[in-house]
């Protein structure tokens, strides 16, 4: 009997290492905790709607823009200390944190956000929880995959946490409009009580060595220099996205909801149909393409002013985006044991967080001075001279070299 359940185990693992994974369990924590990711998500999305809250709580603009942007201070000093904190408590209970003080953050604005400083204690609370999930969470994730199908599976499992963005706002709308803002905390913070739970039962990863502390040397080897001012850059494209698009679409008459749709959809079917093909590409290659891909989405974005036009450009957007954060979150964790990928993932996704969180700034003093579309179309060439650079440094590598006599 010792020997048949053996077997039919040694079949479950053989089998789930073919499909990508370390063992069959390793396959369990892997889909339990893009759950996670999709639950967590679900909540802190409906963040687009704090604006909204804050606005009928009596707060005038001044305030409601410190309440949403002084957000990035914790998320982008916490991204960055994720690694050393993981290395301290563990990347499983770094995860766990994370979750644990986006729910405090989020659930206490059902009772303090009709007060300034309660209110901004509960926002800094979430951003410190925010800093710390995105990096605990895809090392953990990465630690669930062997080599065959790493990149595929990590841009899967990224996707848990942009599909959610789909679906929160426009349901969290719904229960605010219909119930009021305490309602829509209490059904917010439910998925994110879920998502803690299934947190639990997972194996840990081993710690890396005693004293090692903010260990981010393995993220500062040349070859990946490139790959933290590349996502650098991907942020600043999903942080116009995220803090401007939906003001230029609305000037110009255009539905706010056909580029976000559009988007989410190719990105979601982007990595589930394509990335095992994508992946088959020289990484910086198809980093590249993902940068034109926007590039050319801004473009439409700068110039267009039609509504089908707008679902061309999101969906332009969503095939350059999906495929650029995955691609280099896996390049940055080559060939590092899984307990050293912490420091290097806290890095890249500093990185990430302050194209997303510090660059709308800039972008609104070029907004002030040119107009949205303007704004769009250098973005565009940020996305393209990124792109050519890639290209460039891609050939050059593979270039023959001369041989010495």
């Amino acid at each position: 009997m010792r020997a048949r359940l053996q077997n039919l185990l040694h079949v479950t693992d053989a089998a789930a290492a073919k499909a990508g994974f370390v063992d069959a369990r390793g396959r369990r924590e892997y889909m339990q905790l893009a759950g996670a990711a999709f639950l967590i998500s679900f909540m802190y999305s409906h963040a687009a709607l704090l604006a909204v809250v804050f606005a009928r709580e009596g707060f005038d603009l001044h305030a409601i823009g410190l309440l949403l942007s002084l957000y990035a201070a914790p998320v982008i000093l916490f991204t960055f200390l994720s690694g050393a904190i993981a290395a301290r408590i563990g990347v499983l209970n770094t995860c766990r944190l994370a979750i644990l003080l986006m729910l405090i953050g989020f659930f206490s604005l059902r009772y303090t956000a009709g007060d300034f400083w309660p209110a901004m204690a509960s926002r800094m609370a979430q951003g410190i929880g925010q800093g710390l999930l995105l990096s605990s969470f895809v090392t953990y994730g990465q630690s669930r995959l062997n080599a065959s199908r790493f990149v595929y599976l990590i841009a899967l499992f990224t996707s848990m946490f942009a599909v959610a963005q789909a679906f929160a706002p426009p349901f969290g709308a719904m229960i605010l409009n219909a119930y009021g803002a305490p309602a829509m905390f209490l059904e917010g913070s439910i998925p994110a009580v879920l998502a803690l739970v299934l947190t639990f039962g997972l194996r840990p990863i081993p710690r890396p060595a005693p004293g090692r502390g903010l260990d981010l040397s393995a993220a500062w080897r040349r070859e990946n220099i490139g790959s933290l001012a590349a996502v650098f850059v991907n942020g600043a494209m999903f942080g116009f996205t995220a803090a401007y698009l939906a003001a230029l679409l609305e000037a110009e008459a255009l539905p706010i909801g056909a580029f976000f749709l559009a988007s989410t959809t190719t990105l979601f079917a982007s990595r589930f149909l394509a990335m095992g093909i994508f992946e088959t590409i020289e990484r910086r290659l198809l980093v590249a393409g993902g940068f034109l891909s926007q590039a050319a989405s801004f473009v439409l974005i700068g110039l267009a002013g039609q509504s089908w036009l707008i679902v061309v450009a999101g969906i332009l957007f969503g095939a350059g985006y999906s495929v650029v954060y995955p691609v280099l979150s896996a390049a940055i964790s080559k060939d590092l044991d899984p307990s050293e990928r912490a420091g290097p993932q806290a890095l890249l996704n500093t990185a990430f967080n302050i194209g997303i969180f510090l660059m709308p700034y800039p972008q609104a003093l070029i907004i002030g001075h040119l107009g949205f579309r303007a704004a769009a179309l250098v973005l565009a060439g940020l996305a393209g001279v990124s792109a050519l650079a890639l290209i460039a440094t891609a050939l050059l590598n593979h270039a023959p070299r001369s041989s010495r006599p």
